[in-house]
C-alpha cells in the first residue's frame, strides 16, 4: 500500500526547492550540514520513506495524510488533526525544532529533512483527500488490463513513474516552468494549514471524479498529471519559503525571537 510519494519525487522536489532558497536560509543549512549542504539535503530527501518501512515507526504512518469531510471549507485542529498527527502537524512541529535553540544540531537536520518530506505529502491531493476513503486507499480502480489498482498508489507513485523522466532533468524542467509564472501567488498565505486545504479541494474537484467511472484511464493519466506536476511545483516554492520566513537576512528581524516575544 502506498504510504508516501514516490522516493525520486522527493528527491526531485527538493532539488527544484534549493534554487528558491535565500541567503539566510542557505547559512543556515550551511552551518547544519556543511559547503555541500545542498547536495546533502537533496540526496537525504527520500529518507524519511525508509523510516516508514522499519516496524518501529508504524507511528508514522499517519503523518503522511491529513484528510477531510466532503465539503469542509475550513482546517480544524480537533477534527482534522487530533494531537498533531496529521501531514499539517508534522511540518508545524518540525518548523518548531528548527526555530527553537533548546533542540541540538542533529534534531535540527532530521527536522529539516521532515519537513520536506512532509510539506510535499500534503500537496499531494489524494494525501489530503476523504477520510471516508483514508485518502484514497480504499478505492480501486480497473487498469487496461482489468486489474485493481489502488487510487492512493496512482497518485502517489505511477502518475510520477508516467511521466519516465530523471528527477534532475525533471528539475530542470519545472524551475524553468515556475520561471514564467508568479509564484508569489502560492504564498499569499504561509500556513500550512491552508495548503492542506487547498490540496483537499483539488482532490474534491479533479481526483475524485476523475476515478468516478472506476478505470485507471487515459483521461486520468493525462489530466492527473498535469494537477501533480502543479503541485508538486507549488511544495518546491512553498518548503523554500517557509525556510526563508524562518531563517531571514541578518539584518532581518529573527523570527524565533519575534515569537518568543510574542
Amino acid at each position: 500500500m502506498a504510504l508516501a510519494f514516490e522516493e525520486s519525487g522527493h528527491t526531485m522536489v527538493a532539488q527544484l526547492m534549493v534554487p528558491f532558497l535565500k541567503d539566510g536560509a542557505r547559512s543556515e543549512l550551511e552551518r547544519l550540514y556543511g559547503e555541500d549542504w545542498s547536495r546533502e539535503i537533496v540526496s537525504r530527501a527520500a529518507m524519511v520513506q525508509a523510516d516508514l518501512n522499519r516496524p518501529q515507526n508504524k507511528s508514522m504512518i499517519p503523518l503522511q495524510l491529513t484528510l477531510f469531510e466532503q465539503g469542509d471549507e475550513t482546517f480544524q485542529p480537533d477534527k482534522h488533526c487530533p494531537n498533531n498527527r496529521c501531514s499539517v502537524g508534522a511540518v508545524l512541529e518540525s518548523r518548531e525544532v528548527l526555530l527553537r535553540s533548546s533542540f541540538s544540531d542533529a534534531d535540527k537536520r532530521q527536522a529539516t529533512i521532515y519537513l520536506m518530506h512532509y510539506a510535499l505529502q500534503m500537496h499531494i491531493p489524494v494525501n489530503s483527500g476523504l477520510k471516508r476513503d483514508d485518502g484514497g486507499r480504499k478505492i480501486y480502480l480497473k487498469d487496461d488490463d482489468l486489474q485493481p489498482v489502488n487510487l492512493a498508489w496512482i497518485w502517489n507513485h505511477d502518475l510520477y513513474r508516467q511521466m519516465d523522466k530523471r528527477w534532475f532533468t525533471y528539475a530542470q524542467e519545472l524551475y524553468r516552468d515556475i520561471e514564467k509564472v508568479d509564484p508569489q501567488a502560492w504564498v499569499e498565505s504561509m500556513n500550512p494549514a491552508d495548503w492542506a486545504l487547498e490540496a483537499h479541494e483539488i482532490a474534491e474537484a479533479e481526483v475524485y471524479p476523475l476515478a468516478a467511472e472506476g478505470r485507471y484511464s487515459a483521461q486520468l493519466k493525462r489530466a492527473g498529471t498535469a494537477v501533480l506536476e502543479e503541485q508538486l511545483k507549488k511544495a518546491a516554492y512553498r518548503t523554500a519559503s517557509l525556510f526563508n520566513e524562518m531563517f531571514p537576512p541578518e539584518d532581518a528581524p529573527d523570527m524565533a525571537e519575534s515569537e518568543a516575544e510574542g
